[in-house]
C-alpha cells in the first residue's frame, strides 16, 4: 500500500467521523480532536505531495481563494474578541474540503458509500433520540425533540438529520430495488421523518417540501399523484391530531429580524461588521437576537456585500455542478441537498465560519460535494485528453 492509498483512506475515515460520530461523541471538544487526527492531519500531509493535491477547475480555486482571503481580511480588521481563533476556522474549513477531495481517491464511489452510511446512521440516531426523549425521559409530545450526542440544539439537529436523509434518498433514487434495500430505505425515511416532525422546525419542513417538489418533476405522473396525495394526507393527519404543531409561534419574528438585519447590512455595506457581536431588536419585544435567522443575510452583515457576493457565486456554482451531474447518483443527491439547504438557511441559518457542527451538513458539506464533482470532471477531462476551458 503506497502513501496515496494510506492518506486517502485515512481521510475517508475522517469523513466518516465528520458525518457519523456526533451521535456518539460526549463533547464537541472530543469531536474536534477526532477530526484533527482523522481528517485534517491527512489532508495537511497530502498537500506536500503534488499528485495528491486537489485538482479543481481554475474558477473554483479563484472563488474559494477569494472568499477565504476576504474573510481573513475582515478578520484582521475586525475579528471580534478572538481574531486568531476566528482565522483558524478558515484553516479548518479549507482542510475539511481538502480531506473530502482526498477521500474521493480511496476507492470508486467511496464518497457515495460514506454518505449512504451516514444516512443509515442518521436513521438509527433519529429513532434512538426520539425514544430517549419521549419514552425514556417522558417529555410531552408538544416539546421539541433533542438529539442524542452533540447535535443537541433543536434547529441545527433538524438541519443535519434532514440533510443526511435527503442525501440518502437522492443516492437511492433510480437504484435497483431489492427487499433488503427497500427495508433499509423505508427505515431511514421513517425514522428521520419522525424526528423532523417532532422537531417542529418549519424551515426544515419547507426544505423537505422543496425537495419533494424537485423529486416529483423527475417521476412519472402516476407516482407524482401518489406522492402528492400522501403528503396532503400527512398534513391533514397532523392538523387533525394537533394543529398546534403547525400554528404555534407564527412566523417566529422572522420578517422583523430580516428587516432589522437588512438595515444593519445597509449601515455597513462594504466591510460589514466583521466577527464582533451584534444584536437585532424586534419592535415590541425585550429580547435581543444575535443573528437574523438567515445565513445569507448574516454573511452580508459580517462580511459586507463583497463577501456575500463571493459566497453567492460559490453557492450558485455548487448548484451548477450538481445540475451538470444530475444523471449521476451524487449529482442528483447534491441537487436535492442544495435545494433543502438553501430553503433551510433562508429561515434558520445562524452562521458560516464556525467550527464543525450540525449546520455543516447544509453549508460546507454541499460545497465540498460540489467540489468532488468538479474534481471528477477535471480527472475525466484529463483522461480524455481534453484541456480544461475554465
Amino acid at each position: 500500500m503506497n502513501s496515496s492509498d494510506v492518506l486517502s483512506r485515512w481521510a475517508l475515515l475522517g469523513f466518516v467521523t465528520l458525518l457519523c460520530a456526533p451521535w456518539l461523541m460526549p463533547s464537541n471538544k472530543l469531536y474536534h480532536q477526532a477530526l484533527i487526527a482523522l481528517m485534517w492531519l491527512p489532508a495537511l500531509i497530502s498537500l506536500g505531495f503534488s499528485h495528491l493535491r486537489p485538482k479543481l477547475p481554475r474558477l473554483d480555486l479563484v472563488l474559494l481563494g477569494a472568499f477565504a482571503s476576504w474573510t481573513l481580511l475582515i478578520t484582521a480588521l475586525n475579528g471580534g474578541g478572538e481574531p486568531v481563533s476566528q482565522a483558524k476556522v478558515v484553516f479548518y474549513v479549507s482542510l475539511s474540503v481538502a480531506a473530502m477531495l482526498l477521500s474521493e481517491r480511496a476507492a470508486p464511489s467511496s464518497v457515495e458509500r460514506v454518505l449512504m452510511l451516514a444516512a443509515l446512521v442518521a436513521g438509527v440516531g433519529s429513532l434512538a433520540s426520539w425514544i430517549d426523549f419521549y419514552v425514556l425521559t417522558e417529555h410531552s409530545y408538544r416539546h421539541r425533540v433533542l438529539a442524542i450526542g452533540i447535535w443537541d440544539t433543536v434547529i441545527m439537529a433538524a438541519h443535519a438529520v434532514g440533510a443526511l436523509a435527503v442525501i440518502g434518498v437522492g443516492l437511492a433514487l433510480k437504484q435497483p430495488l431489492t427487499w433488503r434495500r427497500s427495508a433499509i430505505e423505508a427505515f431511514v425515511i421513517g425514522a428521520c421523518a419522525l424526528f423532523l416532525l417532532s422537531s417542529q422546525t418549519r424551515g426544515v419542513w419547507l426544505g423537505i417540501a422543496g425537495v419533494m417538489a424537485l423529486a416529483l418533476l423527475s417521476l412519472p405522473w402516476r407516482v407524482r399523484i401518489a406522492v402528492t396525495v400522501a403528503a396532503v394526507t400527512m398534513v391533514a393527519i397532523i392538523i387533525w391530531h394537533d394543529a398546534y404543531l403547525l400554528l404555534q409561534r407564527g412566523f417566529s419574528y422572522r420578517p422583523e429580524l430580516w428587516r432589522a438585519g437588512t438595515a444593519l447590512l445597509l449601515e455597513n455595506p462594504f466591510w460589514g461588521l466583521g466577527f464582533q457581536d451584534f444584536k437585532l431588536a424586534v419592535p415590541g419585544l425585550k429580547t435581543l437576537y444575535n443573528h437574523p435567522h438567515n445565513l445569507f443575510l448574516d454573511i452580508g452583515i459580517r462580511l459586507g456585500l463583497v463577501g456575500l457576493l463571493l459566497f453567492l457565486f460559490i453557492w450558485i456554482r455548487c448548484a451548477f455542478l450538481a445540475w451538470r451531474a444530475r444523471g449521476e447518483a451524487l449529482g442528483r443527491a447534491l441537487l436535492m441537498l442544495w435545494v433543502f439547504s438553501t430553503l433551510s438557511l433562508m429561515t434558520d441559518g445562524i452562521g458560516l465560519w464556525l467550527k464543525p457542527n450540525a449546520d455543516w451538513m447544509i453549508t460546507w458539506l454541499p460545497i465540498g460535494l460540489g467540489l468532488v464533482l468538479a474534481q471528477r470532471s477535471r480527472y475525466a477531462e484529463e483522461n480524455a485528453g481534453i484541456q480544461d476551458p475554465v
